[in-house]
């Protein structure tokens, strides 16, 4: 049991690492606010129309909603982790641009403590940054032709540690204590294509941590005698974190494809807060012997948001955002011996996000539909989960750009017995 807990741990921080290091986002949207918000959908939920904080399973850690920890069976562990990949298409009125990344993405274990207490912890990508922007200004520039540059990387990441109570066997209380951390980097280069002028280059890169607070509930009853209906609840606090941003600005000059700084005229450090706002979300699901139907809504109130240092404050226009979601599962006989097709989950689901982007008067709507597989591994604990979600983002009105994208998710869960000694005859 010992060799166990030492790979677990030596592959859990093995691969914060990775997951941590890699850019998983090309999206010129990711420019703004903290960048592209991740969904936080475990590779379960992923196929039915992306998080719920209503899902709930024994195989299954629901970090979405601590409450739904008390479903864990007596004695388990369970371990989760998934790779990310995707294939996007961006169009404008008169250009197409494709991009795929690939990358690790949650980690998650968790396992009940007694009868009345369930704990979990892991690492989980909370926003993306990604984007390289090229374009030529003539109209600040009359006499020379300026090629811009602007790139932006990094992200937020958090870990959480959460624990459930069950108050009676139909009604859960959690909280989840996150500790978010990462860097956005925006940086910015202009070449006068002037060999009498000196080219500019900035560069603006924002480190923030800080702690952030998550309270779930989740209610559960018995219709019949193979009927089920849940209910879930969370609340996500307005959070205060902390914001340390780097400002250097340079001037340089290309020689023979080598670039040498000619001067520094900024080089400022600043420490500032950034407020990241309130969260509600509610679910409710329905579960049979075969079926399994979802529906799941969320509401950020992204009008709190705001970056400040000093006097400077900086909000990006950034709007109220909505998700709704709805999924279902079908399972044909979850205990057959002789058919393994039988004992797959079917999965699909649907998502419309009205998210916190509003450009040119006009905020930008995401649109999917998803599909995925729960597979039991024969003669094992663990379980394979596989998902594609297919959808777009944007417009191409009003100068904007719209992405296609196609997601694809495989996760593996590994369920296994903890704290139980062993016996010799």
């Amino acid at each position: 049991m010992n060799k166990l807990k030492y790979t677990f741990l030596l592959f859990f921080t093995f691969s914060s690492g990775i997951i941590f290091s890699q850019i998983s986002t090309n999206s010129p949207y990711s420019r703004f606010g903290i960048g592209n918000l991740n969904n936080s959908s475990s590779a379960d939920q992923f196929g039915m129309g992306g998080s719920s904080v209503v899902y709930n399973s024994p195989d299954v850690i629901n970090f979405n909603n601590p409450a739904t920890y008390s479903s864990f069976k007596a004695k388990s562990f369970l371990f989760t982790t998934s790779l990310n990949s995707s294939a996007s298409r961006f169009t404008t009125s008169n250009n197409i641009q494709y991009e795929n990344n690939t990358s690790f993405s949650k980690i998650a274990l968790g396992f009940p403590v007694n009868q009345y207490i369930s704990v979990s912890s892991g690492l989980l990508p909370f926003s993306n940054v990604g984007y390289q922007l090229d374009y030529n200004d003539t109209e600040n520039f009359l006499e020379d032709t300026v090629s811009i540059s602007s790139i932006g990387k990094g992200g937020l990441s958090k870990y959480y540690l959460g624990a459930s109570v069950k108050l009676h066997k139909t009604l859960s209380v959690g909280v989840n204590a996150s500790y978010l951390f990462g860097g956005l980097s925006r940086n910015k280069t202009a070449d006068f294509n002037n060999s009498s002028i000196f080219n500019v280059s900035s560069v603006d890169r924002t480190n923030i941590t800080g702690v952030s607070f998550e309270t779930g509930l989740f209610f559960n009853t018995d219709l019949s005698e193979d009927n089920n209906i849940s209910f879930g609840l969370t609340y996500n606090h307005n959070a205060n974190l902390n914001a340390r941003r780097t400002l250097l600005g340079t001037t340089y000059e290309l020689n023979n494809s080598l670039l040498i700084i000619k001067d520094t005229f900024q080089n400022e450090v600043e420490n500032g807060t950034i407020v990241l706002p309130s969260k509600l979300s509610a679910g409710i699901m329905y579960t049979s012997q075969k079926w399994l139907l979802l529906s799941n809504y969320s509401f950020q109130n992204w009008s709190d948001y705001n970056l400040t240092f000093g006097e400077e404050r900086e909000d990006d226009n950034l709007e109220n955002s909505v998700c709704v979601s709805s999924g279902l599962q079908y399972t044909p006989e979850f205990n057959s011996v002789t058919k393994y097709w039988k004992r797959i989950n079917y999965r699909m689901g649907a998502r419309y996000d009205k998210t916190y982007l509003s450009l040119n008067d006009l905020q930008l709507t995401e649109k999917s539909l998803s599909f995925g597989l729960g597979l039991p591994v024969k003669r094992s604990n663990s379980f394979y989960n596989i998902g594609m979600e297919v959808g777009k983002q944007g417009t191409t009105q009003d100068k904007l750009i719209q992405e296609r994208f196609v997601r694809f998710t495989f996760g593996v869960t590994f369920k296994g017995l903890w704290f139980v000694k062993r016996k010799y005859d």
